[in-house]
């Protein structure tokens, strides 16, 4: 039997991607929630899908640097515009890495808002897969992961082409703030990374691999009405190809990433009240054709795959 976790990220800051995972949880595509930890009502709204869902979906600790206001770091220009974080596309990944006893304290002072709410953590991700960006920044993770005796998301990703694609922008991004050096760094580590993680002094358990595919596409002006047919159609046969290969192939555990949103245009409009930067509302369309997909895609196809917990990890 292959043991598969359907995650959700960025639950608990804009009132429609909140429903739209609710949603997905309450007809039993999603089971795992990356939960945003720095956002004023972050506590109360995970409480809130606590209550309603009690233990069927596990609550993962979303880590960020590249989003909302920082908590221990604040006015820190390595990681900060006044309060707020830099957004990723403005990292300075040079001076974080100078002051990995910060980034610990922040990334710490995270998960303890959870902790220290009686809110059950079972994971860590981390938001725009920041932290797993450089050698320098996967260690600290690591680190902080290991003191918790937490499991990590996967670095081992699927596609493969995804990760790569995704550290060719971000070094488009970032050639103004980073120098060429460790632009290449970057690039090169995703290479690098799983043998990084299978060497680290501590066994960090991950589930084998990181789905990906679902993810997008990138906006674009009118897709979602005049495209979004096709490219649930899509979706359905990139899922339908993983499904297939984890099935046949020699790994055991997976994770699905996804990032869904309610198209309650209601909870739209709310969405415009919130002040909380790093989460780009240019991409919602995307999300509604996520959400969309995964409602529509039936899992029971694929018997000998069940949904899995965090901590059914082995």
């Amino acid at each position: 039997m292959k043991n598969l976790i359907v995650t959700a990220d960025d639950y608990g800051v804009f009132p429609s991607i909140n429903q739209g995972i609710k949603d997905a949880i309450r007809n039993n595509k999603v089971n795992s929630v990356a939960c945003i930890p720095n956002y004023k009502d972050s506590v109360k709204n995970v409480k809130e899908l606590i209550a309603e869902f009690g233990t069927k979906a596990d609550i993962g600790c979303h880590l960020t640097i590249s989003s909302g206001e920082a908590l221990t770091v604040q006015n820190h220009e390595a990681f900060c515009y006044d309060k707020i974080f830099r957004p990723f596309g403005n990292l300075d990944i040079d001076a974080i890495e100078e002051v990995p006893e910060l980034l610990e304290k922040e990334l710490r002072a995270q998960i303890e808002v959870f902790k220290d709410a009686q809110i059950p953590v079972t994971n860590l991700s981390c938001h725009h897969t920041t932290l797993t960006t450089t050698a320098g920044l996967l260690k600290v993770y690591l680190k902080v992961a290991a003191a918790y005796k937490l499991p990590i998301r996967s670095v081992n990703i699927s596609p493969a082409a995804k990760d790569n694609t995704y550290r060719t922008i971000l070094g488009l991004l970032l050639r103004q703030h980073v120098p060429l050096k460790k632009l290449q760094e970057m690039k090169r580590f995703g290479k690098k990374i799983n043998n990084y993680l299978n060497q680290y002094e501590t066994k960090i358990l991950t589930p084998h691999v990181l789905e990906s595919s679902h993810y997008g596409p990138i906006p674009q002006a009118g897709f979602l009405d005049t495209l979004a047919g096709l490219e649930v159609k899509l979706k359905h046969k990139n899922l339908n190809k993983f499904f297939k290969d984890f099935s046949k192939n020699e790994s055991t555990s997976a994770e699905l990433m996804v990032h869904l949103i309610s198209e309650d245009l209601h909870l739209l409009e709310q969405d415009d009240a919130i002040d909380y930067p790093g989460i780009d509302q240019n991409y919602f369309d995307s999300r509604m054709l996520e959400y969309r997909s995964l409602n529509a895609f039936d899992f029971s196809a694929y018997p000998e795959v069940k949904m899995s917990f965090w901590r059914e990890l082995a």
